[in-house]
């Protein structure tokens, strides 16, 4: 098997693992009892393991200069923890399992992430694709998720997850190996001077309010179609036409980015997701307008992906690109999906406020347009050492 089939193997298995996880959470939740408000704490105390867990395995990474190894512990770990879904034993030991299970998941993918660009020798065209088959794992369990659990009930979610967890162990053992090392020349970056850099900031907290966003159609998009009288089938059919939208901006994102200013698409995807928002809030109740708004999932998250992590690789000097991908992955979807989650569950009221909490998405999808427009036309690299001088 090729170095490029491993890798699509592997985010196969790991976006299975989030196709099962992701929409089918806030049901699983609230069979178990717990009301919104406690939902939305358990999610973001879960997300927020996000915020630590990147930068601790990247520099577990760096030091022992085997990302490998490092992702394949990580996912042992995780396996453990998860097993605490299968106990229902009250609040407090579930949100420890699933804290440890997201803790150690977060060795996995700014790992896989920058490997995937040395296997593919920064082609960021064959990333695309090689990409695209997360988005096939992630559709295959949103489907077969969503019918799962009209059969099953809840507890799909605890063994459906745990198969892919141990096929994700697997597929990391098929892939080589490879060092890390860091050129004896290259001064390390200084990380904590990132925040005066301007075009890092904006482009950073950009982001952050565009996961945000994701915050309410993540925790309670699934409890929202169930309210408005849609089937747990007809809920995994959405998810599912939102992310074969998302596999085929995947496979067409390394010529759409080609030639192409990341700024305006940065721009375009996210006003584009502001839109969706506000289709999700006050158009939900006709299904054709409803699955209109999940084809708008190519851009809100494939295109911006893809335009993130182009930034990511072409900012970032290559020996420090893999602590890059974690500082983004750790604050991005660690901090801004933990405040995320925190205020939707706050503002949801067990449905009342299901309206109001897609509009405030929204908002936070509008704010990360204006600072997505705000960047410079062209990517400047970062020196190391001159963190500090603005590259607008």
């Amino acid at each position: 098997m090729s170095s490029a089939q491993t890798l699509s193997l592997a985010y196969f298995a790991y976006f299975a693992v989030l196709g099962v996880f992701v929409p089918y959470i806030g049901l699983f939740l609230d069979g178990r009892g717990l009301n919104s408000e406690e939902i939305g704490l358990l999610l973001a105390l879960v997300t927020g393991m996000r915020i630590i867990g990147p930068s601790l395995w990247a520099s577990l990474a760096a030091k022992r200069q085997d990302p490998i190894g490092v992702m394949r512990f990580g996912a042992v770990l995780a396996t453990i923890g998860w097993l605490s879904s299968f106990y229902d034993g009250g609040y407090w030991p579930l949100v420890a399992g699933l804290a440890l299970y997201s803790l150690c998941w977060t060795a996995i993918l700014p790992q896989l992430e920058s490997s995937a660009f040395y296997y593919l020798d920064n082609d960021t065209s064959r990333y695309s694709k090689v990409r695209t088959a997360g988005s096939v794992g992630y559709i295959v369990l949103v489907m077969l998720g969503g019918w799962w659990f009209q059969h099953t009930g809840p507890q799909m979610l605890p063994h459906s997850a745990l198969l892919f967890l141990l096929l994700m162990l697997g597929t990391l053992w098929l892939l080589p190996k490879f060092s890390q090392v860091q050129p004896n020349d290259t001064q390390p970056v200084q990380f904590r001077r990132l925040w005066t850099h301007s075009s890092f900031l904006k482009f950073m907290l950009g982001a952050f309010f565009m996961q945000m966003s994701f915050a309410p159609f993540y925790g309670f998009f699934t409890l929202y179609t169930r309210d408005l009288g849609y089937s747990g089938s007809d809920a995994g059919l959405l998810i599912a036409l939102a992310v074969a939208a998302e596999i085929v901006a995947f496979y067409f994102a390394g010529r759409i980015l080609q030639g192409r200013s990341y700024q305006k698409l940065l721009g375009l995807c996210y006003g584009l997701t502001a839109l969706r928002w506000l289709m999700v809030a006050f158009l939900a109740d006709s299904g054709l307008l409803l699955s209109a708004s999940m084809l708008l999932h190519a851009f809100s998250f494939a295109i911006a992906h893809s335009c993130a992590m182009q930034f990511i690789q072409q900012f970032f000097p290559p020996a420090q690109r893999s602590r890059g991908q974690a500082l983004y992955a750790g604050l991005i979807y660690g901090g801004g999906g933990a405040l995320g989650a925190y205020a939707a569950g706050i503002a949801w009221q067990d449905g009342e406020g299901s309206e109001f909490t897609f509009v405030l998405g929204s908002l936070c999808a509008l704010l990360s347009m204006v600072l997505a427009l705000a960047l410079p036309k062209n990517i400047q690299p970062l020196q190391a050492g001159a963190e500090h001088k603005s590259a607008a």
